[in-house]
């Protein structure tokens, strides 16, 4: 398939103005929304690398293309980073900056993505908080920072840094590595590894069985085929409703 790209020049005004965000001074943040497209025929993963601000993707059943709004804050147009590309089967999505280091109130870029429900995704974010739901397909996801929280998919791969994070209604099977925040995972037709550091946990209505290794925060597993704990932490652990084996190794 001939790559085709969309990248938006980082000039040019979908709006024809520049609305500034702040208190009028120099170096105030910028505003401007852009809008990106990319036919999904014959695309079946979103492949996302995406910097700071909110993020929302959202898989629709009978979509035939891939729909980008974003609204970009920044100082210098020059210095943005958006494109969406078609790659095999992929379409990749590049939203962020060139700097890494801003003396005022960093800028930012919140996306709102709609994808074909049947696509899976791999998801490399920076901050800000996420919300990924709709799609039917496998998850990867490695965040940062920020709650992110996750409805629908098959089999997910979940790394997160700091922030709450959700995940629910999984077909498949679920591995998650949490660094600090609340965690709840429900409705998960496979097995549900977890390695947390620290929060509390909450895990309901799991069709597979449930390993955790935890570092400190409460435990609360109800209703799953099976459990192992090998560590429970600092905190308080409570079980209910296993239907199989039961380890508590520490």
């Amino acid at each position: 398939m001939k790559t085709s790209v969309l990248t938006i020049a980082a000039a040019t005004l979908l709006s024809g103005c520049v609305i500034y965000v702040g208190n009028g001074h120099a170096g105030d943040l910028q505003h401007e929304e852009r809008t990106l497209a990319l036919g999904a025929a014959d695309l079946k993963q979103l492949v996302a690398d995406t910097g700071a601000g909110k993020l929302d993707i959202i898989g629709e059943e009978g979509r035939s293309d891939v729909e980008v709004v974003a609204n970009i804050y920044y100082y210098d147009a020059e210095d943005v980073r958006l494109s969406l590309v078609d790659s095999g089967s992929n379409a990749k999505l590049e939203a962020g900056f060139d700097k890494s280091f801003y003396s005022g109130n960093s800028p930012y870029i919140d996306l709102t993505v709609k994808v074909p429900a049947r696509f899976s995704l791999k998801l490399d974010d920076g901050s800000g908080d996420t919300d990924i739901r709709g799609l039917k397909g496998d998850l990867y996801v490695d965040d940062g920072s920020g709650d992110l929280q996750i409805q629908g998919g098959a089999n997910a791969v979940i790394e997160d840094g700091s922030g709450n994070l959700s995940i629910r209604q999984l077909s498949g099977k679920l591995q998650v590595e949490d660094g600090s925040g609340d965690l709840h995972i429900s409705d998960v037709a496979g097995d549900v590894s977890i390695d947390d550091g620290s929060g509390d946990l909450t895990v309901n209505n799991i069709g597979g069985t449930v390993t955790v290794d935890d570092g400190s925060g409460d435990i609360l597993v109800d209703g799953a085929a099976g459990l192992t704990v090998v560590n429970s932490g600092s905190g308080g652990l409570k079980i209910n409703a296993i239907n199989g084996p039961v380890k508590i190794n520490d």
